[in-house]
């Protein structure tokens, strides 16, 4: 226990001064009451003297003078918990711009939106509810990856407003090309991480202390992983291993489906020959990827899976960054509560 004004506690010295004084008031009383009642008339109608009601009295005086003096001392509880250090978590988000990601999420619901617009409402609700502090870098990618902010920022509010601006035409290629995102993230990563340890960076909030370590990155990449596992992927994942975890997110249906296009005759993407374009959500290639990088993949089919997993994921980043922090919580109030019914009972004493 700790105290906020401990020299008060000279105060306590002053209870066996007040002792004294009891015990001497008790012993000329005891005497003044033995001279009156030698007194006939005086002796029939007095009552004995009650040493233990005195002594009562006095416990209760010495109680509630202690209680006040231990009261404005102001006694402080240490309690330690482990929380997350928010600003210490970094995420990066890679949202599939591909052409394939105008398909519809669900082919089975009519008027179902498109897996990219399903996919920006989810992505738009999940910084809406971030913690402050954590630091946040959002990449769309398709045939390369173009990030829309200039590293990881911790601005929520400015994410959300560039990610509300972020429309179809933004990738003039639309194809899909996996390894060359995840290559472009790690890059951005590693160098977030190097940048963190060479300025010390730390966070001091509410009298936390400063914590200098490596912060607890991770990449949640959305796509319907239309690609199948290359080389290219294999030897990257192989050479980056478990050093950041990539949580996938799966979206679409199995179930092959034509993709929109407005500028196709029949409104739907065709090859060369007239034939339609389908597109089915991947789930070998994003399971790879989750496994090799010591990730977790997420399946998203019906609505509201998306956020689910995005809060799912950034609270398994929050266990990752728990840390032990003390506080204090003041205790005066009970000394005090206690200090006024002691001396309360002492005043009432005589009347019950």
């Amino acid at each position: 226990m700790k105290w906020e004004y401990p020299w008060i506690l000279w105060g306590l010295s002053g209870i066996p001064i007040l002792t004294g004084l009891f015990f001497m008031l008790g012993r000329r009383k005891k005497a003044f009451w033995k001279t009156w009642g030698t007194l006939p008339f005086i002796r029939k109608q007095s009552l004995p003297l009650s040493t233990r009601r005195d002594l009562l009295k006095a416990c209760l005086f010495l109680t509630g003078f202690a209680l006040a003096v231990i009261g404005f001392a102001s006694p402080l509880r240490e309690r330690s918990v482990w929380e997350p250090f928010w600003e210490n978590v970094a995420v990066v988000i890679l949202m599939d711009f591909s052409k394939s990601m105008d398909a519809p999420r669900d082919p089975h619901e009519l008027n179902a939106p498109s897996r990219f617009m399903e996919t920006k409402q989810s992505i738009l609700e999940f910084l809406s509810s971030l913690p402050k502090g954590v630091k946040v870098s959002v990449v769309p990618f398709s045939e390369y990856a173009i990030p829309i902010t200039s590293g990881f920022s911790e601005d929520h509010g400015e994410i959300i407003a560039k990610v509300r601006r972020i429309h179809r035409d933004f990738f003039y290629k639309q194809g899909t090309e996996i390894t060359t995102a995840l290559r472009h993230t790690f890059g951005l990563v590693d160098t977030f991480v190097k940048e963190w340890e060479n300025e010390g960076m730390g966070g001091r909030e509410n009298g936390r202390l400063p914590i200098l370590q490596k912060p607890v990155a991770s990449i949640i990449m959305i796509s319907d992983g239309d690609q199948k596992i290359l080389d290219d992927l294999r030897e990257l994942l192989a050479e980056r291993g478990k050093t950041i975890p990539v949580f996938t997110i799966g979206v679409g249906s199995e179930v092959p489906v034509p993709i929109p296009d407005a500028l196709s005759p029949v409104g739907y993407l065709v090859d060369q020959k007239g034939s339609l374009i389908t597109t089915a959500l991947n789930v070998n290639t994003l399971k790879f990827i989750a496994e090799q990088t010591g990730g977790t993949y997420y399946a998203f089919e019906k609505r509201g899976e998306l956020f689910a997993a995005l809060r799912d994921i950034i609270e398994k980043q929050g266990t990752r960054s728990q840390h032990q922090y003390t506080y204090t919580d003041p205790l005066r109030h009970f000394f005090f509560l206690g200090s006024f019914f002691s001396l309360l009972i002492f005043w009432k004493f005589d009347d019950f």
